[in-house]
């Protein structure tokens, strides 16, 4: 032991250890030069990506991206996706010069090789705010070489700031209003660009419950569009548009306007602009009832009470005030209008209210009201207009309103509406009846019935349905023991069921499903006709007995959701329409 310890103290032992640490320095520069540059040739970090945009931009400026990828690997690329994503609301310009809002576009390359580049353009018109920042952004995936792996370059982006409008557009709005009451929207506009623009068009969404009256100057088409040829630099002018705005308390009405420029035939959107109005508590109030209930179903032929309920809930007096009912439907008997203290306007169906008969609107006070009243008769049955209706209703429209403005308030006209639509509940009908000869079948058995013989008798249904269509529509009716049903079914159209028999109950079921609105006016009556047979017993003798019994059409009001249920006739022997009186059963 002591020998082999002392081997290492030699100086042969020291040149040994000398040649081992030179052999393990080479040994580890070896294998970092192959962990460098033994392995593959590829690396992510070698796939780039660079996007090109312009830092400012004014609204409606026409602007250029430009997309750059480069492999500065040894291997070649394939299968590159790119995505490429506008700023928002841009007006993207396709290659063939059309245009479009699609904001992604999304493009592909087969291959990419080795130290090699490529790059792509893309062009919008930009839209924003002045101080908005507008940010398009790329991304890309791909794969290497034979790598199965599939390669994603993280999303990079380039912001443009908006710094000015070339039309620089303010839209105005009153803030509160009430609910009936005159507003004016009011655009004005200027064109602060370095040159003319021309082919402009102003067009305006207008919010529910607004109707515009009044325009300065007239609009170029319709009621919401103005064209204008030139705009020169410097120059710019107004747009007004009053008209009366209606809403519920609290609702937040905005107007909305588009700044469109024609480019080749189509118009893009330029630059945007609104304004919003919150509906404020009314000055005055308006409220009609139905016979007591706002939520009333009407029946046809019957007697209809309006109650028309106002107040001025301001703190102010208004002096010349009137209250106008407008009458809408064909099922409003108007030769029955009863207009209480009103004068009826037969040319418009309106009826009118003013201090000549009611004489608080000569000066009504705050939180003064009161009501008026008419009546009117609904018509019998579903005829003229309304026949063949697919849901039938009547509306009634009430406005309450001065131009007699006191001092404090703005606008030509203070008013407040209100209105209610009546449903009418369907007025289907059945007929029953029974025959002892049949036109396609003749008679058969004994007549009047006679012990231990058979008679037939063919019963038929016909249903009419001028109003509302009927949902889930059921006929049923029960046949007694000693009737028989003889299997022989004939309906008045192809497309109609036929009534089934249930054995086990002695129950005749016309299952109808839907019976729309017009069958029997617009259309034929919906017809069934079914063969019964009787063959009566001694205990029958000097007896009329039944053929069918407790016979029902039940349904549901598809617009009115109320239950229909119409009760049959039962029908004995001598019930027929060719033989009456003549079924007492003989020995």
């Amino acid at each position: 032991m002591l020998q082999f310890l002392s081997f290492f103290t030699t100086p042969q032992s020291n040149r040994a250890l000398k040649v081992l640490v030179i052999i393990a320095l080479l040994l580890f520069v070896a294998a970092i030069l192959v962990f460098w540059f033994g392995g593959s040739s590829f690396t992510e970090r070698g796939v780039e990506i660079k996007l090109e945009g312009p830092e400012q931009a004014l609204s409606g400026d026409e602007v250029v991206y430009k997309l750059k990828y480069i492999n500065n690997t040894r291997t070649p690329l394939r299968n590159l996706q790119f995505r490429f994503f506008y700023p928002e609301n841009s007006i993207v310009i396709k290659d063939n010069n059309e245009y479009s809002t699609e904001i992604a576009e999304y493009f592909q390359l087969d291959g990419l090789e080795a130290h090699s580049s490529g790059e792509k353009e893309f062009r919008a018109f930009l839209i924003g705010d002045k101080g908005s920042v507008l940010y398009a952004k790329t991304d890309l995936f791909y794969q290497a070489g034979d790598l199965s792996s599939r390669f994603e370059k993280k999303p990079i982006s380039v912001a443009t700031t908006i710094i000015g409008l070339p039309v620089p557009l303010t839209l105005s709005a009153p803030p509160t209003a009430v609910s009936g009451q005159e507003i004016t929207y009011t655009l004005d506009y200027r064109n602060e660009s370095q040159g003319d623009v021309a082919n402009l068009r102003f067009k305006f969404t207008y919010p529910d419950g607004f109707t515009p009256k009044r325009f300065s100057p007239q609009p170029s088409e319709g009621t919401s569009t103005w064209n204008l040829a030139t705009l020169k630099n410097g120059s710019g002018a107004r747009i007004t548009i009053t008209g009366s705005i209606s809403g519920n308390e609290r609702d937040n009405k905005t107007v909305s306007m588009v700044l469109q420029r024609k480019i080749d035939a189509s118009y893009i959107d330029y630059e945007r602009a609104e304004a919003s109005t919150i509906i404020s508590s009314p000055l005055m109030n308006a409220r009609i009832i139905v016979n007591g209930s706002r939520d009333y179903i009407a029946s046809p032929g019957e007697f209809l009470t309006y109650n028309i309920t106002y107040k001025n809930t301001s703190k102010y007096t208004f002096t010349g005030v009137t209250l106008q009912a407008n009458l809408e439907g064909e099922m409003y008997d108007l030769n029955t209008l009863n207009p209480g203290s009103g004068y009826y306007d037969n040319s418009t169906k309106t009826i009118i209210w003013s201090s000549s008969g009611v004489p608080s609107f000569g000066s009504l006070g705050p939180n003064a009201g009161g009501s008026v009243e008419f009546r009117v008769q609904l018509r019998p049955t579903f005829s003229g207009g309304a026949l063949g209706s697919k849901n039938f209703f009547i509306k009634t429209s009430a406005t309450l309103a001065t131009t007699d403005i006191p001092t404090g308030l703005d606008g030509q006209e203070i008013s407040t509406h209100d209105s209610l639509v009546t449903k009418i509940s369907t007025q289907p009908s059945i007929n029953e009846s029974m025959r002892y000869s049949d036109p396609a079948q003749g008679s058969s058995g004994p007549m009047p019935p006679q012990v231990g013989q058979k008679t037939m008798f063919y019963v038929t249904w016909e249903i009419a349905n001028p109003g509302n269509s009927v949902a889930d529509a059921i006929v049923k009716t029960s046949l007694p023991v000693g009737v028989s049903w003889e299997n022989s079914v004939t309906v008045n159209s192809g497309g109609l069921p036929i009534p089934i028999y249930n054995q086990s109950k002695a129950q005749v079921m016309w299952n109808l499903g839907s019976v729309p609105s017009g069958v029997g006016a617009v259309v034929p009556k919906y017809s069934v006709t079914f063969k019964v047979g009787i063959t009566p017993s001694s205990t029958q003798v000097n007896t009329t007995p039944y053929i069918v019994r407790s016979g029902t059409f039940t349904g549901t009001d598809s617009f009115t959701q109320q239950s229909i249920l119409i009760n049959l006739d039962d029908l004995t022997t001598s019930d027929t329409l060719d033989r009456s009186g003549e079924g007492t059963v003989v020995q």
